[in-house]
């Protein structure tokens, strides 16, 4: 699901950096009947802090601690959104570094929508002092990253163990199928025949346990759940309806793997999942896990 989670962090990056927007919005209003509305923006109270007073029209002095709120609920925000948006956009598919941004992002913000009052200077007789569009942009483009970060963080594929001691065979009338069209190796000591010695797939777990499947120059097999698939893998969640491609190359002696799964495809040990959509050449003595562990094939 790698390709899922890239689009949801880029979809969370673009919505935290608008947060760089809000900087220049009002996030302090100063309303009185007759006059126009003041307006104070984050920029105002950043700027304003710096030479430590409030940024009102008498100059009032800051109290011990506005200093503080107002980096810390303020400034600092939008340094994680910025980052957060720079590394989801640019960063790795496999990172979750952007996503654990945006939720600190979305707390700070909270703390400064509900606190911005304690900023505010006694109104005069009638004077009222109100929030801004400010509190409540921030709230909406961090509260949307944080859904597509949230997804992010689902949708990155994860190495599964299998717990479980035996895994499931498959029904009777799939097993039949499969014996028709491959040597199915049976529990019974057998005289070993001469197989080549690339070109074969092994079945080391799961459905296709203990089966050598024989490919020539230029076959391929697909493997997923759907029944259209030359290896089939009903009931197995892990695996996808349509999970990956598996062609032998004689001439140059490889595999060529290709992955269309939302599950991931990974090589046997590995935490990452392989690239989907992509050519891979695999070398004759791996092991590849379709799905997880559950389900995994040595290339003979």
């Amino acid at each position: 699901m790698n390709r899922f989670a890239k689009k949801f962090r880029v979809l969370g990056s673009l919505c935290v950096l608008l947060n760089l927007a809000a900087l220049f919005a009002p996030l302090t209003e100063r309303i009185q009947e007759n006059y126009a509305t003041v307006t104070w923006t984050q920029m105002d109270y950043i700027r304003s802090a710096l030479a430590e007073y409030l940024p009102f029209e008498k100059t009032e002095g800051m109290i011990p601690g506005q200093e503080g709120w107002i980096f810390l609920f303020m400034a600092l925000p939008l340094v994680l959104s910025a980052a957060a948006g720079i590394w989801g956009l640019a960063g790795s598919h496999t990172q979750k570094g952007s996503s654990l941004l945006i939720f600190a992002a979305l707390a700070l913000y909270i703390g400064m929508a509900t606190g911005a009052p304690q900023l505010w200077p006694e109104a005069a007789k009638g004077q009222s002092y109100c929030r801004g569009l400010a509190c409540t942009l921030p709230l909406v483009f961090t509260g949307t990253g944080t859904i597509f970060a949230a997804l992010a963080l689902a949708a990155s594929p994860r190495k599964r163990k299998v717990t479980a001691e035996s895994i499931p065979q498959m029904e009777e009338v799939k097993q039949q199928q499969v014996e028709a069209k491959y040597n199915i190796m049976t529990g019974e000591k057998q005289e070993k025949t001469e197989m080549p010695a690339h070109g074969v797939l092994v079945g080391i777990t799961g459905v296709y346990a203990g089966a050598e499947i024989p490919m020539t120059d230029g076959e391929y097999l697909l493997l997923g759940r759907q029944p259209n698939n030359h290896l089939v893998f009903g009931g197995q969640a892990n695996v996808s309806r349509n999970h990956c491609r598996i062609q032998w190359d004689a001439g140059r002696q490889k595999y060529i793997f290709r992955d269309y799964s939302s599950n991931g495809s990974f090589l046997h040990g590995a935490e990452d999942c392989l690239p989907q959509n992509l050519d891979l050449e695999l070398e004759p003595g791996t092991t590849i896990d379709i799905g997880d562990a559950g389900n995994a094939f040595f290339l003979k």
